[in-house]
């Protein structure tokens, strides 16, 4: 009789191969999770080498789509895959900081069973936080908060969501391929009645990296005008959606 899972860590990556094996590196090392764990690699490039894990507690499964899926069409093809009851998502060019991050994770969702997402601390390769990253609009508010607190929304870079609550309201937007694809999930989730946290003692480094980048310079802050311009105009009650572009 086959185990239920609990835990799907979801990658997708684009020509960032060694990047991507030092990302699912800190993924095996991480302890007292419930096991076994999928890990599931959305190669959008379709050239990546990816080994088996060493550590039999981790079942690998690599996807390569015929197309490059972008951010949200890449997670969704991860999350149609996951058969966990949590999704942990983190990007390609992060690691884990320590080999607690995910197991302190899966313990915010499963204490809260309102909670439908949680956000972790973004770190640069030197250990700073990357204050621009913390997942509230008043940065000082949770600058050196000590504990979990409630936040409106997460960032991609590294994050666990309920697949119940994912799967009641819907996946990420596809048509926005990148940018802002956080933001429209986190508000679809409040509207349904879940909390999104932030936990400070989870994070993970971020190692900046443009390989693979299609979206840049100019281009990406057009791309996050008109996706943010689109979740305005969908989710956000009048007259808000006209304060998004001033």
């Amino acid at each position: 009789m086959a185990v239920p899972l609990k835990v799907s860590f979801i990658i997708i990556t684009y020509h960032r191969g060694p990047l991507l094996l030092q990302c699912l590196q800190s993924i095996y090392e991480q302890t007292n999770l419930p096991y076994p764990c999928e890990v599931i690699v959305i190669d959008n490039g379709g050239d990546v080498n990816v080994p088996s894990p060493e550590n039999p507690n981790f079942h690998l499964r690599v996807e390569k789509p015929e197309a490059n899926l972008g951010v949200a069409g890449g997670r969704n093809l991860g999350m149609r895959y996951a058969q966990g009851e949590y999704w942990i998502i983190l990007d390609d060019d992060a690691t884990w900081h320590d080999n607690l991050d995910a197991a302190r994770l899966v313990k915010n969702i499963d204490d809260d069973p309102t909670c439908g997402a949680v956000a972790i601390q973004i770190l640069d390769p030197d250990g700073r936080q990357v204050e621009t990253l913390l997942t509230h609009p008043d940065k000082a508010s949770v600058r050196d908060a000590a504990q979990t607190v409630e936040v409106p929304y997460f960032y991609g870079g590294g994050h666990i969501l309920r697949a119940k609550a994912v799967q009641q309201v819907g996946d990420y937007p596809e048509r926005f391929f990148y940018a802002m694809e956080e933001i429209d999930l986190a508000l679809r989730l409040i509207d349904a009645g879940y909390r999104i946290l932030y936990d400070p003692a989870v994070a993970a480094y971020h190692h900046t990296n443009q390989t693979g980048r299609t979206v840049y310079g100019e281009a990406y802050w057009k791309r996050n005008a008109l996706n943010k311009s689109r979740v305005g105009w969908r989710l956000l009650p009048h007259p808000y959606p006209i304060t998004i572009m001033l």
